[in-house]
């Protein structure tokens, strides 16, 4: 024994290598946990196929970080289980998972129909388990072949290494560099690829009319012939913004008053070659049409695709005759999750440049006889015009307000509030210094009360606790959510429980999801919300309860009757 040489030492402390098509029991342990978690209930109910893919991502993590610590144990060269007991304790490792599939699954229905009726959704007629399973076995199938695709790309870069170090430097080296190479090529071909293909895909919808959208008859809307950008300039997005809306006739029919015609002013990536560009041709618009002789002027920021929410624009034009001028400037073809991901800065730096653009005009003008100047933005959209206002123009000639709707959980204002909320208010509806400046709303909310009076600036967020966009947050892999905290918001089932990486990824789906409720729950804003946001915002002159149900009933039919052909 002692004259043992130093390859056969090496030899016989290593672990004995399994098969590569043999399954890690404790990976199979741990993956069935995180397969059986999944089913709990979170913020929005999630259709068979979503449920199945969900499913089938959280057995994967489970597998990996089960048989991963196994890895990791024998790369350590820790004790292991004595053979004679391991055919014992996986058989254990096989009936604890048969316990969780039997205790959780079962009741995964009953799970999301309680969801269901959080967000006036009627319960599920069936709940497919066989699709569910299909689902889940191919997705956990497919990355469990990626990742053993992955380990075998490390073994062969710690074999080239090997010769030249120790066992255990040579893994570690080999990983390094094989992540390393595999990253770099991912980032630099795969990634660059991917992002021109979807462009490229978009614009061609882009150059597309909507359903019903036609050139504006009007000479206070882009694209018609009081403007210096084309139809064909506006994108898809711009010709829905300017073919929906009130006429003037359609507001005197609703308040039995004189009205104005509304101004909206649009322009598309088409329109110019840079977002400065862009803005100015928007500007040039406005001051054609009169938008600086308005009682209001609104800085709308589209999201993603460009799409300006008629529902948040609409009210105010209702609401004050069609004194009403509204700008947008489209940033993006890409849809608001594809835009946030792949192209960081992209909304802010296009709505920097638009409100930098109208505000050194608007502040040129006498204050007695300029606008209000007000900015308006949902999801991704809220997310550049949060960011857009420069230091100064928060003070001195600051501008009049804000309504910003669903904002995504990497809005730094928004954060902000959240963080320093005053003292026994939930996160989830913070009120702010009293409200003095910012207020937050939730659905039937009422932004007319706080414990302050209004400051200069009014700016109100309309926020549901069941919107998935705003509450995730990349802790809640490792830490329950503040928003977990009761009291919880309305929508929020008391079910929802926080779990370690699941209660993520959960609230991860659920974004995609999360436009797929009932208008007041998750990220699709009611129209009663706007008005009660707005009312707040602009104060409008002899403006009553009654007319703000009359408003959401009438907007809400119309919304309905267009619904299917944009």
């Amino acid at each position: 024994m002692e004259s043992m040489t130093k390859s056969q030492r090496s030899t016989a402390t290593e672990p004995e290598a399994s098969p590569w098509w043999l399954p890690s029991y404790v990976g199979l342990f741990v993956g069935v946990i995180f397969f059986a978690l999944m089913f709990t209930p979170s913020l929005i109910p999630r259709p068979p196929i979503f449920q199945g893919l969900l499913g089938g991502l959280a057995f994967a993590i489970g597998y990996a970080i089960g048989h991963g610590s196994v890895v990791l144990w024998r790369y350590l060269e820790l004790p292991e289980v004595p053979r004679p007991w391991r055919r014992a304790a996986n058989i254990v490792l096989v009936i604890a998972c048969a316990i969780a599939a039997v205790i959780y699954v079962p009741q995964a229905a009953a799970w999301q129909d309680e969801v269901r009726a959080r967000l006036n959704m009627p319960p599920v007629e069936t709940f497919n388990l066989l699709l569910v399973f299909a689902v889940a076995v191919i997705t956990a199938l497919l990355l469990i072949l990626l990742g053993r695709l992955v380990l075998a790309g490390v073994r062969a870069a710690s074999a080239g290494v090997y010769r030249w170090m120790p066992r255990r430097i040579a893994s570690l080296l080999g990983a390094v560099i094989f992540i390393v190479l595999l990253v770099t090529i991912v980032n630099g071909t795969l990634v660059s690829a991917t992002i021109g293909a979807i462009d490229r895909a978009q614009a061609l919808v882009d150059v597309t009319d909507p359903p019903g959208a036609v050139v504006p008859a009007e000479d206070t809307r882009s694209g018609g012939p009081g403007s210096s950008i084309e139809w064909r300039q506006l994108g898809r997005a711009g010709k829905r913004f300017v073919t929906e809306g009130p006429r003037k006739a359609d507001i005197e029919a609703f308040t039995g008053r004189q009205a104005l015609e509304p101004i909206r002013v649009y322009a598309g990536l088409r329109a110019a070659d840079s977002p400065e560009k862009q803005a100015e041709a928007a500007l040039a618009d406005l001051i054609r049409m009169g938008a600086f002789s308005r009682s209001i002027l609104v800085i709308a920021t589209p999201t993603g695709t460009g799409w300006v929410d008629n529902n948040g624009i609409a009210p105010l034009e209702y609401m004050h005759d069609g004194d009403i001028a509204t700008v947008g400037v489209q940033y993006s073809y890409l849809q608001s999750p594809f835009s946030l991901v792949l192209e960081p800065g992209r909304a802010q730096d296009s709505a920097a440049a638009v409100f930098r653009t109208i505000y050194r005009y608007w502040k040129t003008l006498p204050e007695d006889s300029r606008p209000r100047l007000y900015l308006f933005g949902l999801s991704l959209g809220s997310h550049g015009s949060e960011a857009s206002p420069p230091l100064h123009a928060w003070l001195g000639d600051s501008f009049d307000g804000a309504v910003w709707s669903g904002p995504p959980f990497r809005n730094r204002l928004w954060l902000t509030i959240q963080r320093d909320r005053d003292e026994g208010s939930p996160s989830w509806r913070p009120v702010f210094e009293g409200g003095a400046n910012f207020r937050v709303i939730g659905h039937g909310g009422d932004a007319s009360d706080a414990p302050s009076d209004w400051g200069r600036v009014r700016m109100v967020y309309i926020v549901y606790p069941s919107d998935a966009i705003v509450f995730f947050e990349e802790s809640m892999f490792y830490r329950p959510p503040e928003w977990l905290t009761p009291p919880r918001g309305e929508d929020v089932s008391p079910l929802l429980r926080w779990y370690p990486i699941i209660t993520a990824l959960q609230v991860g789906i659920d974004m995609m999801l999360s436009a797929e409720v009932p208008p007041g729950h998750g990220h699709d804003y009611a129209v009663a919300d706007y008005i009660s946001a707005w009312n707040a915002v602009s104060a409008p002159a002899n403006w009553t309860d009654e007319d703000a149900k009359r408003l959401a009933t009438k907007i809400e039919t119309e919304t309905a009757k267009h619904s299917g052909s944009w």
